[in-house]
C-alpha cells in the first residue's frame, strides 16, 4: 500500500503538482501514520480469536447449558451492551457509540430468537421483524445519530413493513397488489419529504441523509423491476381503476411538492425530472396491463438506464454513469441469452456465450469510457 503511494506521489512531483518537500512531508506523514499498526492490527486479530474461541466454547455445549442460563446470559450480555452504550460520550466517541447502538440492536434480535427457540413459540417473522423493530425505535432514536445506526434500522423497518402486509393481505392478492404498489410509488418521496423535515436536519443529521440517499436509489430501484413486468401480460386487479387513479394523484403530488422555485438551480431540475420519470416507469406496466412484450422489457430498460448515465453526467458523479452503462451491457447480453435461448440447450451455445461474456468483461472498461464520452462525463 505505501509503495502504490510511493509510487503515486513520485509521479505527481514528476508532473509538477507536488514540490520535492512537499512530497518528502507527505511520505514522512504516512510513515507516521503506519507506525504502530501492526501492533493494533494483531491486537484486532487477538480479540477477534478470543471472541470465536468464547463463541465455539459457547456453542459446542450449547445442547448442555441449561435455558435458564441461556436466558440469563443473554440478557446480561445485553444489559452489558446497554451500560455501555449509556456511559460512551458521543461527542469524544462517535464511532464506539454508534457501534454499541448497533450492537445492541443486533442483539435484541438474537435475544428475541433465543426465546422462541427455548419456548418453542413457533412465531412467524413478520411478527419477529414488528415486534423487534417495535422495541427497538425508540432508543435508536434516542441514541443513534449517524447513517450507520439509521441505514440498518431503516432497512429493518421496511422490512419488518413490508412482511407484514405480505401476511395480512395474503389471502387477498388483488388488494396485495394495490397495497404494494402504492407503498412502491409513494415511499421514495415520503423519505425525501422527511429527509427535509427541520427537526430532524437539526437533531439527526444521520437519519436524513439516510432518508435522502435511499430516497433515491429506491426509485431507480422499483423502475427497473418494473421493466421486467412486461414478461407478464396480465397486470389487471379488481381496484385497477383506484390504483391508476392514486397513482396519477402520486405523479400530481411529486409534480407539485418536488417543483423546483428556482429553475437555474440544476439538483433541484434534476430531481424532479428523475422522480418524475422514475414514477412514470413504476406506473406505465398497470396503464398497458395486456401489454406482454420481452422486447419492450428490454427497451424500457436500456433507455431508463439510458437516462440514468446521462442524470449522473448532469449532476457530475462519473459512478453513476459507470454503473448505469454497466448495467446496460449486462441487460443487452440476457437479451442475447433469451433470443438464442433454444441454441444454449446445446454445449456449441454455452461455450459461445461464455465466450461473449469473457469478451465483454474483458472490454467492459472500455466500453464503460466510450459511454461516458457519449454522454458528456469528463474522464479526467
Amino acid at each position: 500500500m505505501f509503495g502504490s503511494t510511493k509510487s503515486k506521489l513520485r509521479k505527481w512531483q514528476e508532473a509538477g503538482l507536488l514540490s520535492l518537500d512537499q512530497t518528502a512531508a507527505i511520505l514522512a506523514h504516512e510513515q507516521r501514520r503506519k507506525q504502530g499498526k501492526l501492533i493494533k492490527d494483531l491486537t484486532g486479530v487477538g480479540i477477534f480469536a478470543i471472541f470465536i474461541g468464547i463463541v465455539s466454547i459457547v456453542a459446542s455445549n450449547w445442547r448442555a447449558i441449561p435455558p435458564e442460563a441461556k436466558l440469563l446470559g443473554h440478557f446480561v450480555l445485553n444489559a452489558g451492551v446497554a451500560w455501555y452504550m449509556l456511559r460512551v460520550d458521543e461527542l469524544k466517541r462517535p464511532i464506539v457509540k454508534d457501534a454499541s447502538v448497533l450492537l445492541l440492536f443486533g442483539l435484541f434480535l438474537t435475544f428475541i430468537a433465543l426465546i422462541g427457540q427455548i419456548y418453542q413459540l413457533h412465531g412467524d417473522l413478520h411478527v419477529t421483524l414488528l415486534f423487534w423493530t417495535a422495541i427497538c425505535t425508540p432508543f435508536i432514536w434516542i441514541y443513534g445519530r449517524t447513517y450507520t445506526v439509521a441505514m440498518p434500522w431503516l432497512i429493518a423497518v421496511l422490512a419488518a413493513l413490508c412482511t407484514n402486509i405480505d401476511a395480512r393481505l395474503a389471502d387477498a392478492p388483488d388488494t396485495l397488489v394495490l397495497i404494494s404498489s402504492l407503498l412502491v410509488f409513494y415511499l421514495p418521496p415520503a423519505l425525501l419529504l422527511a429527509s427535509k423535515a427541520p427537526w430532524i436536519l437539526r437533531h439527526r443529521e444521520g437519519f436524513a441523509k439516510t432518508f435522502r440517499r435511499l430516497g433515491l436509489w429506491l426509485p431507480a430501484l422499483f423502475a427497473t423491476c418494473a421493466t421486467f413486468m412486461y414478461y407478464d401480460g396480465d397486470r389487471i386487479i379488481i381496484y385497477h381503476t383506484a390504483l391508476i387513479t392514486l397513482m396519477a394523484l402520486g405523479m400530481a403530488a411529486i409534480f407539485v411538492m418536488f417543483r423546483p422555485r428556482d429553475k437555474s438551480d440544476p439538483e433541484q431540475v434534476d430531481l424532479w425530472s428523475y422522480l418524475l420519470i422514475s414514477g412514470g416507469m413504476i406506473m406505465l406496466p398497470f396503464v398497458v396491463p395486456t401489454l406482454e412484450s420481452d422486447v419492450v422489457a428490454a427497451a424500457l430498460f436500456v433507455v431508463y438506464w439510458i437516462y440514468i448515465a446521462w442524470l449522473g453526467a448532469r449532476i457530475h458523479s462519473s459512478h453513476v454513469t459507470d454503473w448505469a452503462i454497466r448495467l446496460i451491457v449486462l441487460r443487452l447480453f440476457i437479451v442475447y441469452l433469451e433470443v438464442f435461448g433454444s441454441m444454449l440447450m446445446n454445449g456449441f451455445g454455452l461455450v459461445i456465450s461464455g465466450i461473449l461474456l469473457l469478451v465483454i468483461l474483458k472490454f467492459l472498461n472500455k466500453i464503460v469510457a466510450v459511454g461516458r464520452r457519449l454522454v458528456g462525463v469528463d474522464l479526467l
